[in-house]
C-alpha cells in the first residue's frame, strides 16, 4: 500500500486514475505507464490496480472481509467457486484439516484462477488482519 500526499491541484489524482487504468478516454496524455515491465496494453491494470475514492462510499455494515468478498464477486470468480466451497465441506464433513498455508496455495493452483476466498483470506492475513488458521 502507498500513500501519495500532494498540495491541492497537484495531480495525484490523475496520477492514480492513470495508473488505475481509469483516466477519461477524452484526456490527452504523454508517456509511457510500465507496470512490472509491462504496458498499460499488456494487462488488465483493473485487475492489477483500484483506485478509492476519497468519499466513503462501502457499506458500513459489511466486515472487511464482506466487503473484499463482495468486491471479489461483483469482478466475477468464475464458475469453479461453487467446487472449492463443495472441497471445503467435504473436508469439514469428513474432519480434515489441511495445512491452512499450503491449503490456499493448493486451492488457488487447483482451480487456475485467484478466487474471492482465496485471495480475500490472503489478503486479509498479509495485512496482519487475521492470524489464526483460516477456516472456509
Amino acid at each position: 500500500m502507498t500513500l501519495l500526499l500532494g498540495p491541492p491541484g497537484a495531480g495525484k489524482t490523475s496520477l492514480l486514475l492513470a495508473l488505475a487504468g481509469t483516466l477519461p478516454s477524452s484526456l490527452k496524455m504523454s508517456g509511457d505507464i510500465i507496470y512490472n515491465g509491462h504496458t498499460m496494453d499488456e494487462f488488465v491494470p483493473r485487475r492489477s490496480a483500484a483506485y478509492v475514492s476519497q468519499h466513503d462510499l462501502h457499506m458500513a455494515e459489511l466486515t472487511v472481509r464482506e466487503t473484499v468478498n463482495f468486491s471479489a464477486k461483483c469482478q466475477g470468480i468464475g464458475h469453479r467457486f461453487d467446487l472449492l466451497m463443495e472441497l471445503s465441506r467435504r473436508e469439514k464433513e469428513e474432519n480434515i484439516k489441511p495445512d491452512p498455508e499450503i491449503d490456499i496455495y493448493l486451492k488457488a493452483a487447483a482451480t487456475g484462477e485467484q478466487k474471492a476466498e482465496v485471495v480475500t483470506n490472503h489478503i486479509l492475513k498479509s495485512w496482519g488482519w487475521i492470524s489464526v488458521p483460516i477456516h472456509w
